[in-house]
């Protein structure tokens, strides 16, 4: 009933309808819902990966194309829908700033770019390294993912079906019995408590890494 309330109150208050549609999948069936969300995540954690290697990709061909090393980053970031760096910055004020956008090579980086100012011809060479590092994690994270996907769904599951029946017990109004006497509210406390760090160490040990 409050489900229904909360959809009509979204609709009269002007919400887009794709969003009171998604607001009522939640509340229709909020672990279904959750996993979507969590294969959604899982998806696009490679999407930085391969950013980072056509950034490095598009440094090593604007630099043998005869760019100047500023340029070839510049072109290069805004090729990947990043900002370019500031034209007044240092080489290593703008590796710092572009490794903010491409956390896959970030710590790797300024020492590239570093030693790309150095070597004159042999930049694009430098880069195209760099790229082919970047392209080797992205494909070492995606099998890593493709293997655990069935483990970390089962975990999904194990971990949302819980929280599921205690927000459905929350929301029944059942817990507020428990509640009625100090000592049933000292033990409902406590067992709340466990359940509270118990859900913490499943969801750190099924998603850590």
């Amino acid at each position: 009933m409050i489900g229904v309330l909360l959809l009509g109150a979204a609709v009269a208050a002007g919400v887009p309808l794709w969003r009171v549609l998604l607001l009522a999948a939640v509340i229709a069936t909020p672990l279904a819902v959750a996993m979507v969300v969590v294969i959604v995540v899982w998806r696009s954690r490679g999407s930085d990966d391969r950013r980072s290697t056509l950034f490095c990709e598009g440094v090593a061909s604007e630099l043998r194309a005869g760019a100047s090393l500023r340029q070839a980053l510049s072109r290069a970031a805004v090729a990947t829908g990043c900002p370019a760096p500031p034209t007044d910055s240092t080489l290593g004020a703008a590796a710092g700033e572009l490794a903010g956008h491409y956390e896959a090579i970030k710590g790797e980086l300024a020492l590239t770019i570093d030693a790309a100012a150095r070597s004159g011809g042999a930049a694009a060479d430098i880069f195209e390294e760099l790229g082919s590092l970047a392209l080797a994690r992205s494909e070492i994270r995606h099998e890593v993912r493709v293997a655990t996907a069935p483990g970390r769904a089962a975990a999904s599951v194990l971990v949302g079906a819980p929280v599921v029946f205690v927000l459905n017990r929350l929301a029944s109004g059942e817990v507020r019995t428990l509640l009625a006497s100090s000592q049933q509210r000292i033990v409902a406390l406590f067992g709340l408590g466990l359940f509270l760090i118990g859900l913490l160490i499943a969801c750190f040990v099924a998603w850590r890494g």
